[in-house]
């Protein structure tokens, strides 16, 4: 029985996601108490205005906690077995609840933020997008975001690298290496040569896992954490069922000469006409030299889809994931309810479904490209040296909205679309914020393209206008801590440059505006008034100039209120308005997608077999005897090296590796339990097993450094991993204070051993095995080169 529900202080509800059970059980309570009268309600949906009214005692009671007393509950834990647990978000309360038995606070403080970082990923400081949204329905937005949150449950389950949260490297030779970086090259260019001037970065994932990165020689960092929400919304948007079995079953050919698998049908297997490859490329002149195939060399092509359509890594399926698909059967379309058509009897087919957009516009933007991945380097993927080269292409150019003549949105009520816009079954684009040394919530578009099932394409490119990104967010964060009270105590010379600052920021605005139309005018002249305002400036500088704890007048709260809502609604018609991919671009996308799977169409089975089996080390059973399985996580570039961990099944019984599985799965979590606690080395006998766990630090030599300053528990308020914060790098600057920025590095170990296996072995095998893995890494201080 679960549930997560968010509202602000006046109990609205802004998103809430309910199994099942829980929904069932809080509806009884509302027939209980009078609120619902028998039969007269769904039983399958949870009103929101019940969800109110029920928890607004415990909800009330939260928020006194957080403004008068200072001291907010983190954590209930009632007589019935239901766990509560809160976290306040800006304006906003989280409530995670729970009554099953493998759900610890720590776990749903993790999800708690993993959901924060995502809200923060998709709608920047706009976080009232997610309940309130005046470009998509409110249940759509939901079932997004509810989706989102069931594919993170089900990879951290699965994928090592969403356990500890770093990212996992597909390791291929130089020849599969050099293919995905030409069609990356392609894809950059293809898509600038379409109008998307500002094309940065282009990844290519397969099956959760990092394979390339290719990056233009001007382009910001990309970091970690982004990578990683990147690969969790490609996993939601193209999901896959493909299973390594799948890939060695034996298939017959079937009457009309096309190939059919014996064994599952999760598997999808599309060989595309080559009529389409021609046409995709024509008039590009970048490839000439490519040879492609005849028609009479391909098969005829036969499309096998599954029937669950729910990502899933692994033909295991637990207890809690079976209530999960269940549950998920009435909302399996992950896009919602802007996707289904009225002939829809598969959601599967809803989602592969060209989506008519209401709002008639169309999209531009884009830029130049280069090189690589491996020099992640002080918390950032740093690219390499890149190539600059040019085509043309003979395409239609389509009104951009970085035009400064083209028309912007105009001032009609905006018709609600789907979350995410589609151009084709392979081709989707979201807007994403990425945190950069600019802003921490830089605007993006990025372009899914799908190749084969489980491995895509993702192509950064910059929005319109984002370089005006940094100054609205440093605006909207003034404005908030004036809202909340969060000013030192000045003077008065200090609160006219706090009041200067203000109005620079807005002058600046005003100045980049000048030229726009429709809403943007409209909202900027909206803003200029506001401001002008000769009362509000007065009172506002009377209320800078007093010392801290002085409340705010309540004139001066008011017009603050509004200028901030104002500066919101500018920075959603800047950055959230959606806008109709051109026909261009879909035709460079469509190209893209049938230019890869001409060049890994021969490695399409390897490279899905390696992305389940990614071994890098295949002899550390013999070298390390009694070392059954490790993890060894770099925090310096935040990536990973362990041994893949494959699930089968006999009958109705899961093999022995489901097993240990389990084990490394619920020790790992322990053990970043015993790490916030203070802990920096730990080991613990489970069962027949013995389990270790090691941090430790190094300069910059890789020599091995003493913690200058001990930490205890509350010392890094955010649990270990990157979604939920920055843990490792505030506790670098936490245990080494007076070290300077990028000095230190970090490390991490985990080793499950026989239990036979004595602690003096395990120590030895954790020196011996990182210095091996370190030196098998390579040198990594240097920006290599793919």
């Amino acid at each position: 029985m679960r549930a997560f529900i968010v509202v602000n202080k006046i109990n609205d509800v802004f998103f809430q996601d309910c199994d099942t059970e829980f929904t069932d059980h809080i509806n009884k309570q509302a027939v209980e108490q009078g609120l619902l009268e028998t039969g007269s309600y769904d039983e399958k949906i949870l009103d929101s205005s019940i969800v109110m009214q029920l928890f607004s005692p415990l909800f009330m009671s939260q928020w006194f906690l957080i403004e008068q007393r200072k001291n907010p509950c983190t954590s209930i834990a009632c007589e019935n077995g239901f766990l509560f647990v809160f976290k306040q978000f800006e304006e906003l309360l989280i409530v995670a609840i729970s009554k099953e038995e493998s759900d610890t606070e720590q776990f749903l403080s993790k999800k708690i933020g993993v959901f924060i970082r995502v809200v923060e990923f998709l709608y920047g400081p706009v976080t009232n997008e997610m309940g309130y949204s005046i470009f998509c329905r409110r249940t759509d937005r939901w079932q997004f975001l509810q989706n989102l949150l069931k594919t993170w449950e089900l990879l951290r389950k699965e994928e090592h690298s969403f356990l500890v949260e770093a990212i996992e490297r597909l390791h291929v030779n130089q020849l599969v290496n050099e293919k995905c970086m030409e069609i990356l090259e392609y894809a950059m260019s293809r898509l600038q040569n379409a109008g998307e001037k500002n094309t940065h970065h282009a990844l290519l994932v397969v099956n959760s896992k990092l394979l390339s990165l290719y990056s233009n020689r001007s382009a910001p960092s990309l970091a970690e954490a982004d990578v990683l929400c990147t690969i969790l919304l490609a996993r939601l948007l193209f999901p896959t069922n493909e299973k390594l079995e799948d890939l060695f079953s034996y298939r017959k050919p079937d009457e009309s000469g096309s190939f059919e698998d014996m064994k599952s049908p999760a598997s999808i297997t599309v060989t595309p006409p080559i009529e389409r490859y021609e046409s995709a490329v024509e008039g590009d002149d970048s490839m000439e030299e490519e040879n492609y195939l005849s028609a009479t060399d391909m098969p005829n092509a036969k499309i096998k889809m599954t029937d669950n359509p729910y990502p899933a890594v692994s033909e295991h399926v637990t207890e809690e994931e079976i209530d999960l698909d269940t549950t998920n059967q009435k909302v399996l379309n992950v896009m919602g309810e802007g996707f289904q058509t009225p002939d829809s009897s598969s959601p599967v087919t809803d989602m592969h479904k060209v989506i008519q957009d209401n709002t008639g516009r169309l999209t531009p933007i884009g830029r130049s490209r280069s090189r690589t991945f491996d020099g992640m380097v002080g918390g950032r993927v740093t690219p390499g040296p890149g190539r600059a080269r040019s085509h043309s292409l003979n395409v239609h150019q389509h009104p951009r909205r970085d035009s400064p003549v083209s028309p912007t949105p105009i001032q009609e009520p905006v018709q609600p679309v789907s979350p995410v816009i589609r151009s084709s079954p392979n081709h989707i684009r979201q807007i994403a914020f990425l945190s950069t040394q600019m802003c921490n919530f830089y605007p993006y578009q990025l372009d899914f393209v799908q190749i084969f099932p489980g491995m895509v394409i993702i192509l950064f490119s910059e929005i319109p206008r984002a370089n005006h990104a940094s100054s609205l967010c440093q605006l909207l964060r003034l404005l908030t801590d004036l809202l909340s009270g969060q000013k030192s105590q000045v003077q008065r010379v200090q609160g006219h440059v706090l009041y200067d600052l203000i109005n620079t920021l807005l002058s600046k605005l005003a100045s980049a505006m000048k030229k726009a139309k429709g809403n943007i005018e409209r909202i900027m002249e909206d803003i200029r008034k506001r401001w002008d305002n000769a009362d509000f400036k007065s009172s506002l500088l009377a209320y800078l100039e007093q010392g801290a704890g002085t409340e705010i007048p309540p004139g001066a709260e008011r017009s603050l209120t509004g200028l901030h809502k104002k500066v919101k609604e500018l920075f959603l018609h800047l950055y959230l308005f959606p806008y109709e991919i051109s026909p261009s671009v879909s035709q460079a996308m469509t190209s893209v997608c049938e230019k890869a799977k001409v060049k890994l169409f021969d490695y399409k089975d390897y490279l899905s077999v390696k992305s389940q089996r990614n071994i890098v080390m295949t002899s550390y059973l013999d070298a390390y005897p009694g070392l059954v399985h490790f993890i060894y996580i770099d925090r310096r570039t935040n990536q990973l090296t362990a041994p893949s961990l494959n699930i089968t099944e006999e009958g109705q019984n899961h093999d022995a590796t489901q097993f240990l599985k389990d084990k490394i799965w619920k020790i790992t979590s322990w053990m970043h339990g015993k790490l916030a606690d203070g802990v920096t080395m730990a080991t613990a006998r489970e069962g027949d097993y013995h389990f270790s766990y090691f941090i430790w630090f190094t300069d910059y030599q890789g020599a091995p450094v003493q913690i200058q300053q001990t930490y205890q528990q509350g010392d890094v308020s955010m649990p270990p991993g990157l979604l939920s914060g920055q843990f490792y790098s505030t506790l670098k600057r936490h245990c080494f204070p007076n070290s300077l920025p990028g000095s230190i590095n970090c490390y991490e170990l985990i080793m499950m051993h026989v239990g036979l296996v004595n602690v003096q072995y395990i120590v030895s095998h954790r020196q011996k095995l990182a210095k091996q893995l370190f030196e098998a890494s390579g040198d990594t201080q240097m920006n290599l080169v793919l």
